[in-house]
């Protein structure tokens, strides 16, 4: 059950990730679950449980996570004239990008709202995504955004069947 802290009016984020072979520019809401620390877990995951690094982590982020969605492109905060065409339910923003062939080629960037007005702060400049969860620790056990017990239980209903995986594989590579 996730705590009030998650279900707040800020707790999703959008996630930008940019660089990813055979996928173009994607913008995801996170609609939960969206501070530092959780997207680390996140990511973590991912990379843990599919073994997926480099290019290979957008596709497995999808596959593990169901309860992210595509941005529309006519809904595109940026576009709009004023800092309050951004949600007011996203309390941070993301960007991750994919550099194909360096040696480290993922990198993420963070940005948190301030206040009602939808200014942006930074919280971190473009690191690598391996610094990223050290950056950002977890609370202690049971704390916001943990299960009680300190279990991750983010993947439990999320986690979709494996001809679900095969269905969501782009077709461009």
């Amino acid at each position: 059950m996730p705590s009030d802290h998650d279900s707040g009016p800020a707790s999703g984020a959008l996630l930008s990730c940019l660089g990813f072979p055979g996928w173009g520019g994607l913008h995801l809401v996170v609609p939960s679950r969206g501070q530092p620390f959780a997207l680390a877990r996140r990511l973590r995951l991912c990379q843990r449980s599919e073994g997926a690094d480099g290019g290979q982590l957008l596709p497995a982020l999808l596959r593990l996570h169901r309860d992210l969605e595509p941005l529309n492109p006519a809904q595109w905060p940026w576009a709009g004239e004023s800092a309050t065409a951004w949600p007011r339910t996203w309390g941070h923003r993301y960007l991750l990008i994919c550099r194909w062939g360096a040696a480290t080629p993922l990198r993420i960037a963070a940005w948190q709202r301030q206040g009602d007005a939808g200014g942006w702060t930074r919280l971190c400049p473009p690191i690598p995504l391996s610094c990223f969860g050290e950056r950002f620790p977890a609370p202690p056990a049971d704390g916001p955004g943990r299960a009680p017990g300190g279990t991750d239980q983010e993947t439990t209903r999320a986690t979709p069947r494996p001809t679900t995986i095969r269905a969501m594989a782009p077709t461009a590579q």
